[in-house]
């Protein structure tokens, strides 16, 4: 008996549709079609695959309001973050491939030493065979196209199961039929925690993960059984760093955005603000008037892009947020909220925590909702310092005018990305490769090691074949040893003294390989 999914609509608990979730024969079955898949499109040139990628495209821009009110419906977030958090950065990702896709993944020469003068050196990127992506809810198309479009891109067939909070029934399925768009070359399987168990059970040549630590670690552990390579793209709990000489202003309002974008609901979202004594009551006041500017489903009706949050997804991450607030008061943080939450409502207001400690829940703990600590600091190394104390390593930003201390700055913070004097915007350059350290995640994707993650990296070495034998080969004699003596003595030294020097040992060695070849 197969399990049911109720999808609700998270703003007004309207029932969308249900789900039964596959049995085992139909995801045998969708891995069946992905290898077959598999075949067809590793011999497709990249410019090919290209134009499947152009068919999303076309139909991404053609039906972009549909999509976004189908995401809203499903998500909860408000239509702006619906169109730029999702659509937009699908079709931005695109249109970099069809310029750089293929020059990525053509085959690279490189440099071959002396010592093994007369070959040639190269790496191949071959396709490794069928992808698996299992994505979350908070970007639920974003998430779940960008890596399987890095992935297909690079010849691979795709396989995503989406979160079981935000299936995208009805949205994933049509984009991929409606195009036109290969067939198999990327399936959506609707399901369950079980369901990606299943599949991983399977064996994808490649699994691709966006969602917590813990879920990071149970799908490392089971794919660790098949030694199935994993790129996992977990949480955070971004630092944004103002600096006393800082565009006040500027800075103020990328804390606004970066800690309220997508209500919250981002692994890069900034949840921690470290502000420069000199001006940490001026900037939170000027943040508690900004918070409190912002319109949300609780304060206002949507309205073509009026809104500028939506609600929470799912009502655990509600939970949590509520819970990690009311521990970081009672605790004696003192929080200032935009307005009072309403009774049932799955809004969360904007939240403000100050006077907050290292241990607090608020402080340590990934939140994943419309909430920012904001911690005074006085050093440059102080600001260094708490900016790294956390487990994770995403984002980052660093706000001044003087951007020598910027970089400097920007070097010692643990993360895979860091903003300067912006915040989110390494995310949405496709060129950066995105990714984390620490618990934030293994791996990146985007940019040339987009591609390059979903393929064999292939090293190929080629000899024309002329020559019987090499020096290194069999047989091991008295005279071929003093002869690698001679070499280890003077191939290494670099420059026109090592060439003079090589030389003669190298006209050596081939007499002798000669010799002994016979």
């Amino acid at each position: 008996m197969t399990a049911t999914i109720v999808k609700t609509n998270p703003r007004t608990g309207e029932t969308l549709y249900t789900l039964q979730e596959p049995t085992p024969e139909a995801l045998a079955a969708t891995m069946e079609r992905a290898c077959a898949a598999a075949a067809v499109i590793k011999n497709m040139p990249v410019e090919a695959r290209l134009d499947e990628c152009r068919k999303l495209k076309r139909y991404l821009i053609a039906h972009k309001e549909d999509l976004v009110a189908g995401i809203v419906a499903e998500n909860g977030k408000c239509v702006t973050d619906a169109l730029i958090g999702d659509i937009f950065t699908c079709l931005d990702l695109i249109t970099h491939y069809e310029k750089h896709a293929p020059k990525i993944l053509q085959d690279e020469a490189v440099p071959t030493p002396t010592l093994l003068m007369g070959k040639k050196s190269k790496i191949m990127y071959c396709p490794l065979g069928p992808v698996l992506v299992i994505s979350p809810w908070n970007y639920p198309l974003n998430t779940s196209l960008t890596p399987a479009l890095c992935a297909f891109i690079a010849g691979n067939p795709v396989i995503i199961k989406p979160s079981e909070w935000t299936p995208m029934r009805g949205i994933l399925d049509r984009v991929l039929t409606e195009s036109g768009f290969l067939k198999d070359g990327i399936q959506v399987v609707f399901g369950g925690r079980e369901t990606g168990q299943q599949l991983i059970d399977l064996r994808p040549a490649k699994i691709f993960f966006t969602g917590s630590v813990r879920g990071g670690k149970a799908i490392l552990t089971q794919a660790a059984q098949h030694l199935i390579p994993v790129e996992l793209e977990l949480g955070g709990k971004d630092p944004l760093i103002v600096f006393e000489d800082a565009n006040l202003e500027r800075a103020v309002n990328g804390a606004v955005w970066g800690a309220l974008n997508n209500t919250g609901q981002g692994c890069t979202s900034a949840e921690r603000c470290f502000v420069h004594d000199s001006i940490f009551d001026t900037f939170v006041e000027r943040l508690k008037e900004k918070f409190g500017a912002l319109s949300t489903p609780d304060t206002k009706t949507e309205d073509g892009g009026a809104l500028d949050m939506g609600c929470m997804t799912t009502p655990f991450q509600l939970d949590i947020v509520r819970t990690q607030v009311d521990a970081a008061r009672a605790a004696g943080a003192t929080v200032w909220q935009a307005y009072e939450p309403k009774q049932g409502s799955t809004t969360y207001p904007p939240t403000i925590v100050t006077k907050v400690t290292p241990g607090m829940a608020a402080q340590c703990e990934e939140t994943f909702g419309p909430a920012i600590t904001v911690v005074p600091f006085k050093t440059e190394a102080e600001a260094i310092a708490l900016a790294n104390d956390t487990p994770y390593g995403l984002s980052s930003s660093v706000w001044t005018r003087d951007l020598a201390k910027a970089d400097r700055v920007a070097r010692q913070i643990e993360a895979g990305n860091v903003c300067i004097n912006d915040v989110m915007s390494s995310e949405g350059n496709t060129a950066l490769p995105f990714g984390g350290v620490k618990q934030s995640g293994i791996g990146r994707y985007k940019g040339v090691v987009g591609l390059h993650t979903f393929c064999n990296m292939k090293s190929v070495m080629t000899d024309k074949g002329a020559k019987n034998a090499e020096l290194n080969w069999y047989p091991y004699t008295p005279e071929k040893y003093q002869l690698f003596l001679k070499i280890v003595d003077v191939a290494f030294l670099g420059g026109l003294t090592g060439l003079l020097k090589l030389a003669p040992v190298g006209m050596k060695a081939d007499s002798l390989v000669k010799k002994l070849s016979k």
